[in-house]
């Protein structure tokens, strides 16, 4: 035991790897079941994020849509992945040796894909977000200044968040070039609770938003759909397949319990709406018939 703690102990840079004397071993390979869901959530989380991209496109504007959710997302994401591969770290760094480099890459792939695409939405948010307010002929100036500040400083804010995330990067190549492995692991659980955080404190913004706006606008009610689906069947596949530990899966229980609830309560102000729209309609059809009679 005195031994294996010390081998954890020692530096990454410290270990040198020989396989001259190690005995060849196959592959441990996905059966065909997994290779399947893994591959489906991973194609399902990029198509997922298309009917959104769209819905932004269309209307020429991210309203509806919390820059504050889409931000956190993003630091969830990253966070997830890098903590992720330090709590793998051991295993990754012999994959070559225990042949199992395909067994476990495919886990990190899988969570690589939505931080590929929230990176993308934010990317469009950007693109957007000068429509966020219409500046009209007759508009005073006064209006059309706050505007154009609360525009600029959405850019601002992006180059702090790159500037942020690039700095935990850093810090987790850091990490995992001059401490042992114990403190990899350990900085991985890190990342990960911090990632689980964001993952909780990301969906209240769009909660509100929704709440204040009483309607979707550019929020796209089947990515929301689908992703809901897809973090529940993400959980079931790292956590009952793969074994991950929960704190690299606890954002995507949270993230499909709170989809789902956006998307209830948008069909709920949608049911709201159409209520109060026919409720309208009949009493114009009523005064029209008392008019006519």
């Amino acid at each position: 035991m005195d031994n294996i703690n010390d081998l954890l102990d020692r530096p990454v840079s410290a270990y040198m790897y020989t396989t001259s004397h190690m005995e060849t071993q196959p592959e441990p390979s996905y059966n065909i079941i997994e290779n399947i869901l893994v591959w489906t959530l991973i194609a399902g989380t990029l198509l997922s994020y298309v009917p959104q991209y769209y819905k932004i496109y269309q209307n020429k504007t991210p309203m509806g849509l919390s820059e504050s959710t889409i931000v956190c997302g993003i630091y969830s994401c990253v966070c997830n992945v890098l903590g992720t591969i330090q709590q793998d770290f051991y295993s990754l760094t012999h994959c070559s040796r225990n042949h199992s480099c395909y067994t476990d890459v495919i886990p990190i792939i899988q969570l690589v894909a939505p931080l590929i695409c929230i990176v993308i939405l934010y990317i469009y948010y950007l693109l957007y977000a000068r429509n966020l307010y219409s500046f009209l002929p007759d508009i005073n100036t006064d209006s059309y200044a706050k505007n154009s500040e609360k525009i600029l400083q959405i850019y601002i804010r992006s180059t702090y968040h790159a500037v942020i995330n690039t700095l935990l990067i850093l810090l987790f190549i850091f990490i995992n070039t001059v401490c042992s492995v114990n403190t990899i692991v350990n900085s991985g659980k890190v990342y990960n609770i911090i990632s689980a955080i964001f993952s909780i404190v990301m969906w209240f913004p769009q909660i509100y938003m929704t709440y204040r706006l009483k309607t979707a606008h550019s929020l796209s009610l089947i990515a929301l759909t689908v992703h809901s689906l897809g973090c529940f069947a993400t959980v079931i596949y790292q956590r009952f397949l793969l074994h991950q530990n929960w704190l690299v899966i606890a954002n995507y229980i949270i993230g499909g319990l709170s989809e789902g609830f956006i998307v209830c309560l948008i069909m709920y102000y949608r049911k709201c709406n159409y209520s109060t729209s026919n409720e309208v309609l009949n009493m114009n059809l009523f005064s029209n018939i008392e008019t006519t009679l």
